[in-house]
This record gives C-alpha cells, structure tokens and sequence, in this order.
C-alpha cells in the first residue's frame, strides 16, 4: 500500500507540467486589451475635436490641404461661405453655413463647431479661418473609431 501511494504521488506530480504555467499578470492585461470597448457617441464627438484642432493647427501653420485630406483620409473643403453652400449638398451643413454666414454678417466670433450630417454618419469641424473664409473638415465616424483603436490593432 505504502509503495503504491509514492507511486500514485510520483505519477500526480510528473501530470502537472510547471514548465508551462503562463504569467497571469500579463494573461489579464492581454484580455482586458482585446475586449470590446463601447464607444459612445461623445467620445466620438471628442476625438473629432481632437483631431479637428490639429489639422485647423497644420492648416494654419501652411501644410498642403491635400497632404492632410490623404494622411488622415478627411474632406477638407475652404472657401466663402457661398462656394460651400454650393459644393455642399448636406442640408444641416448648409444650415450651420447660413449661422455662419449670419454671425459673420454681425461681426461676431465664431468659434470652430462639430456638426453631424443629416444621416449621422459623419461629423464636420467648421471653423472661420483669418481671411473670413471658412474651412470645413469631414470625418467619417467608421474612420474616427479606427484612430480611437489605433493602438490596439495590430
């Protein structure tokens, strides 16, 4: 009997492989990365604020519209109010464009604003540039959500 519980213990131990035990620090790090993270809509709203003040910053430092509209796949269109009231056939946009029209009208400050289109797809950052025209960058969410995850694609 004596022999046959060192045998019984000899065999549990050589079944448990310690050799192959995994760092479980790292294990629930790695899990909490890859869980599905719930974006809400502020947040998106706040990543286009973000990167909206960005490119407003390279735009006005003199970086090419069109090297920014290929690197961050954004729309930017510049012009007067009245060229992108007819370049833009969105109706809540030419609507933010008319209160622009208006506030410039009165020589009031305009400060930069997000707008969403009217099928809620995309998020524009507008704001007035020096020379009194205005400047229009637009962001698609699908894109905006993929910045936000940059760092966890791999």
């Amino acid at each position: 009997m004596k022999n046959f519980l060192i045998i019984l213990v000899g065999i549990t131990l050589y079944a448990c492989d310690f050799s192959k035990r995994i760092d479980t620090t790292a294990a629930v790090k790695e899990m909490r990365e890859r869980q599905v993270k719930r974006v809400l809509p502020q947040d998106i709203v706040n990543q286009v604020d973000v990167l909206g003040k960005a490119l407003q910053m390279n735009l006005s430092k003199g970086v090419s519209a069109d090297t920014l509209r290929s690197k961050n796949k954004v729309l930017i269109q510049m012009g007067s109010v009245s060229q992108l009231k007819q370049s833009v056939t969105d109706t809540k946009i030419v609507e933010m464009l008319n209160a622009i029209d208006f506030g410039m009208a009165n020589k009031q400050e305009i400060p930069a604003s997000i707008q969403k289109n009217s099928t809620g797809d995309s998020l524009f950052y507008i704001f007035p540039t020096n020379n009194g025209n205005i400047t229009l960058i637009g962001f698609s969410k699908k894109q905006v959500i993929i910045q936000m995850d940059k760092p966890l694609i791999k």
